[in-house]
């Protein structure tokens, strides 16, 4: 007889949804107590409602409304908007597709003419993503009153929370070392270049212009411009954080930004570096599902093939983070 894999039986308990259970995936494992220690309460029952969609109201020329009143009202969180360019005419509508024989955050497969070169993004950021721009929306979490809630893309895996651990950096407990309550290794999270790197005096900088009501973690006309450059693909243009007036009846308006990349990565390498390789290539993402809906269609087919082959990483929607206490 077969053993069972963990997420095997995590799906028979009822544990984890069976829109979780691919072959590929492996649960994550926290540390006792280490959400707690956090100041997080996890979702528990209250699951209903942990999911919302939220696009923002474009004008006639596609311009993106991030302060009209059913944006400032819903999303106070991290909202990506813009799409990207090729930095030459020659670099349009690359193939794209994903390439097993590489290691995760690099199996985004990129043909430019001659050259081909690789994406920097990880399995478990890479699948989530695709499904995030197939569906249209631009928010990908919110924290507005009570409770967090996610993008249904990242309600139950490791993405998804990591964006709640960045939206709210100012109110965990430890935040530049937060990601360190997972437990399982996991590429570019638990494991690898930055995994353990602390630095208190960026975090001690980032709270402190943190220390406003409404925030947001956005790319609102950011030109991301990609290339490739030796082995890779180079994304041009980073996210930032806007502060916004979002009191009285009508639209808000931006009262602040903190556009600091280099403090922002350095207060958690490894979080804010996940928030900024998924606006980097949404963006990306964005441009070929626009101009390139071959190319679009090719990759969403390419992840959905070897989506069993992926490092992914899934959390079961009861114990995903819901709120900081």
């Amino acid at each position: 007889m077969t053993p069972c894999r963990p997420l095997t039986v995590a799906v028979l308990l009822g544990v984890l949804p069976i829109e979780f259970a691919s072959a590929g995936e492996t649960q994550i494992v926290f540390e006792e107590r280490g959400l707690e220690r956090l100041g997080i309460r996890a979702a528990g029952n209250r699951t209903r409602h942990l999911t919302f969609d939220h696009t923002a109201r474009r004008d006639v020329s596609g311009t993106p409304d991030l302060m009209a009143v059913e944006t400032i009202t819903v999303v106070g969180g991290i909202i990506f908007v813009e799409r990207a360019r090729p930095a030459q005419p020659e670099y349009a509508c690359p193939d794209v597709g994903i390439d097993l024989d590489r290691e995760s955050g690099r199996r985004l497969g990129l043909d430019f003419a001659s050259q081909r070169v690789a994406g920097n993004l990880y399995d478990w950021e890479l699948e989530p993503l695709v499904g995030f721009v197939r569906s249209g929306s631009d928010a990908l979490f919110t924290y507005m009153g009570v409770h967090g809630e996610y993008h249904k893309s990242f309600a139950g895996n490791l993405a998804g929370f990591n964006l709640f651990l960045l939206d709210t950096f100012r109110s965990v407990r430890t935040p530049e070392q937060a990601h360190r309550v997972v437990k399982t290794p996991v590429p570019g999270y638990t494991v690898g270049a930055g995994t353990d790197r602390i630095d208190k005096a960026a975090t001690r900088k980032l709270k402190r212009w943190m220390g406003r009501n409404h925030l947001m973690f956005t790319d609102l006309d950011v030109d991301f411009v990609f290339r490739p450059e030796r082995d890779d693909l180079v994304v041009d243009g980073d996210p930032y954080w806007i502060s916004v007036d979002s009191k009285g009846p009508g639209s808000g308006r931006i009262t602040g930004r903190f556009e600091d990349r280099t403090t922002t990565l350095a207060a958690n390498p490894v979080v804010f570096g996940s928030g900024f390789r998924l606006a980097k290539y949404t963006a990306v993402f964005r441009y070929l599902k626009a101009e390139c809906p071959e190319r679009w269609r090719a990759l969403r087919q390419s992840v959905a093939k070897q989506k069993r082959a992926l490092d992914l990483y899934t959390i079961p929607l009861r114990q995903m983070p819901y709120a900081v206490r």
